[in-house]
């Protein structure tokens, strides 16, 4: 049997919540939930958006479709995870891009009227909300901050110098696929291939499955 309390004391807008806090929640708020299938759309890019949704248990997929058929996965929400957050409150009002669901998955639907309620109720339900937003805000950021390279060369460096001054070693660890890496940048992932081949031909950096070694930390930043 499903067990909705246990799913919301692991999303990230319950955290600090008591046991008692969320049967109350449970108990108080207006809410509906949804099952989905793997591969099933849970919304189109355009559609009206009048609901924040909770992920209750699977995973999604916010996705990027071009009119040609191409299509990039921008983000991957799972348990715990919260979208739809930030644009329900914009002018707009409809969802930036398709989600859809990457395995089975069961959704908690919050209205934007129910939300703005809980908030002037529940004080940690409010920090988390802000917190939530100002991380996202952060991520976009950072995303823009790699986009902003003229070329997917300064966009590696400006990657593995940010990398490097994080945790301090020359040995990179790759925490994504080259294909996740390559969306991150914005490029493909044979043009982002073909330029880390010449930049271990020119002896700026080494790489292996799982990390990729800065060989000439000063011609990285040379190219900044």
């Amino acid at each position: 049997m499903f067990d909705l309390k246990r799913a919301l004391n692991k999303n990230k807008l319950f955290i600090n919540f008591s046991s008692q806090e969320i049967t109350d929640f449970i108990m108080s708020s207006h809410y509906n939930t949804r099952n989905y299938q793997s591969g099933q759309i849970i919304a189109i890019k355009g559609e009206s958006l009048t609901q924040i949704s909770l992920i209750l248990t699977g995973a999604v997929e916010i996705q990027k479709n071009y009119p040609a058929g191409k299509m990039i996965v921008i983000n991957q929400i799972s348990v715990g995870g919260v979208f739809g957050e930030v644009a329900i409150f914009s002018s707009k009002n409809t969802f930036p891009s398709t989600v859809m669901a990457s395995l089975d998955t069961k959704i908690m639907f919050i209205s934007k009227t129910n939300i703005i309620k809980i908030c002037f109720q529940n004080k940690k339900f409010l920090s988390n909300l802000l917190h939530l937003l100002s991380e996202k805000i952060l991520i976009l950021d950072h995303k823009l901050h790699f986009l902003s390279g003229e070329n997917i060369r300064q966009k590696l460096c400006l990657y593995l110098i940010e990398q490097y001054v994080k945790y301090k070693t020359l040995s990179i660890r790759l925490d994504m696929s080259k294909q996740k890496m390559a969306e991150q940048f914005g490029v493909t992932r044979p043009s982002l291939s073909r330029e880390l081949i010449q930049m271990k031909k020119e002896g700026l950096i080494d790489y292996n499955n799982t990390h990729i070694i800065i060989q000439n930390l000063q011609a990285l930043e040379n190219y900044l």
